[in-house]
């Protein structure tokens, strides 16, 4: 199931932080990073701070873009603040684990993304989301280095892993990819207008949030999609 999860970084400042992050990776079992536009490449000092994991720090994948990095998941979890218009969605590391591991178990991938040292993820790529992920650290003081963030959910993943060793299997669900739920929300939103329904651009947003609380499964994305077939359909004749 390990090796169905990615740890993607965003556009990390610092190559350093991307070694640390691997080596915490290693140490629980996982090996798949991903790594989006960073802005140091991978250098000596990234080796060196690996210790022992350059293994992880070679084989990681560097894509252009978010989009890219998670085009193939079935579930992204984006790191964030506790932000009031997320509280819908927020999860912390121990349910995090369990909703990886959940996908994972049906051979389908999983993003957990970590957004950039200083200023996090865009509310764009938070969108892209299903669930948003916070570490509930002391609020007087809570900044957290990038590599002890990896860390922490990379121990809560392990140790969720090694206790479903204990139970059954888990039962398998094929939830729609990121592509595909970008594809559906973009041919959405054309209709949607094309109706006249949107009015303003704060509906889009809205229905995205709505649609990732459910968890789409690919069966019914397709349901979905037949439906706004339908809808074209009908417009089409009556033109």
């Amino acid at each position: 199931m390990l090796e169905n999860i990615k740890i993607v970084l965003v556009e990390t400042s610092h190559s350093g932080n991307i070694g640390s992050a691997a080596r915490a990776m290693k140490t629980m079992g996982l090996t798949r990073l991903c790594l989006v536009a960073p802005k140091q490449g991978i250098d000596e000092q990234a080796l060196a701070l690996s210790a022992g994991a350059e293994d992880v720090v070679k084989s990681a994948v560097i894509f252009d873009s978010f989009s890219d990095a998670v085009a193939d998941c079935a579930l992204v979890i984006g790191t964030s603040a506790r932000l009031r218009h997320l509280q819908n969605t927020l999860i912390e590391p121990r349910e995090c684990a369990q909703k990886t591991l959940e996908i994972a178990a049906a051979n389908q991938t999983v993003a957990i993304v970590f957004g950039r040292e200083r200023s996090g993820l865009t509310n764009e790529e938070l969108l892209k989301c299903r669930y948003h992920l916070t570490i509930p650290a002391n609020p007087d003081y809570s900044s957290l280095n990038l590599a002890m963030a990896v860390q922490i959910i990379c121990y809560e993943l392990r140790t969720a892993y090694l206790a479903t060793e204990q139970r059954e299997t888990l039962p398998a669900v094929e939830l729609a990819s990121a592509q595909e739920t970008d594809y559906f929300f973009a041919r959405t939103e054309r209709l949607y207008r094309r109706l006249g329904f949107i009015q303003n651009q704060a509906v889009i947003p809205k229905l995205r949030r709505l649609y990732h609380r459910t968890g789409i499964e690919k069966n019914e994305l397709n349901i979905l999609m037949g439906m706004l077939s339908a809808v074209e359909k009908r417009l089409d004749s009556s033109e």
